[in-house]
């Protein structure tokens, strides 16, 4: 059985790469900056990106041997529908159909096929090397995350457009990470402020 403990981050992840405080919410985070995209802003580009961050984030203990080729390219596909899904939850706005279908789909293709069985919040017996196991496990995460976040709670940092579960005492958290965004933010402002003077 598989649980989803606290990240332990695997090179080349490390702590920062971890700050949305849930593993699908990590996964939108996954490319550099959501809101200025750098044209290599891609954090997910080999097979042992994909699986070295499932080990971070619990997913597994003992990393696979071996994954397909194209792992990264199914996974991408998987963070941008959590996004697209995430990012319209946390504006309370609709669903966004495509995105939420596709989801559901590739989760319950999982299920069906017995490549994914899930029991609360634990994954179990994945096989993590059969093709699609590991999209199918991200979909499934998504949409029990989905029903079981805090809706009011999911933001999207300020500067950056990073993803995360704001867990503060007054739910005003705006940065994904004070010692990054938030420091970059005020640094910007008072810089401006100085200029203004």
């Amino acid at each position: 059985m598989v649980t989803l403990a606290a990240v332990q981050a695997r090179l080349p992840w490390q702590e920062a790469h971890f700050v949305g405080g849930h593993p699908v919410l990590d996964l939108t985070n996954t490319v550099f900056n959501r809101k200025h995209p750098a044209e290599d802003g891609e954090l997910l580009k080999t097979p042992a990106d994909v699986l070295t961050w499932c080990a971070s984030v619990g997913l597994f203990e003992d990393i696979p041997s071996r994954a397909d080729a194209d792992l990264p390219a199914q996974v991408q596909v998987v963070r941008e529908e959590v996004w697209a899904v995430f990012d319209a939850l946390g504006r309370g706005e609709a669903l966004p159909h495509k995105a939420f279908g596709a989801l559901l789909e590739r989760a319950g293709v999982g299920v069906r096929t017995e490549r994914v069985q899930q029991t609360g919040a634990a994954l179990d017996r994945v096989n993590w090397a059969a093709p699609g196991a590991i999209p199918a496990a991200l979909s499934l995460l998504a949409v029990q995350a989905l029903f079981t976040l805090p809706a009011e709670r999911v933001r999207a940092c300020g500067r950056c457009g990073w993803m995360f579960l704001d867990s503060s005492r007054g739910g005003r958290r705006r940065w994904c990470s004070m010692s990054t965004c938030g420091n970059r933010e005020k640094a910007s402002r008072h810089r401006h402020s100085a200029s203004v003077v």
